[in-house]
């Protein structure tokens, strides 16, 4: 079977951000500008104030989605520790 147009574009949180409650994939609130899941309004609430949600809001709708954020956040930095260890690999090497 072709997979479907939902998992080939977008990546979907299934977890409350906060208590990590399962939610599938029509239950619970979203934020309203980056659609990061909460279970309710409690959860979402304790993450803007708490949990530097507003501080993220913006650069996770940017990036298209709170996984594909931390995808790019998370590569960025493993390139870096590769690069840094490859430059020590190589010192002192000529091309």
């Amino acid at each position: 079977l072709p997979p479907s147009e939902l998992t080939i574009y977008k990546m979907i949180l299934t977890q409350c951000a906060v208590c990590a409650t399962e939610l599938g994939l029509s239950l619970g609130k979203k934020c309203g500008r980056c659609s990061t899941r909460y279970c309710g309004a409690e959860c979402q609430k304790q993450h803007w104030e708490e949990g530097g949600h507003d501080k993220l809001c913006k650069k996770i709708k940017k990036a298209g989605g709170a996984e594909q954020f931390h995808a790019n956040k998370r590569y960025t930095e493993t390139v870096a520790v590769a690069v840094e260890k490859c430059a020590d690999d190589t010192k002192g090497q000529t091309c």
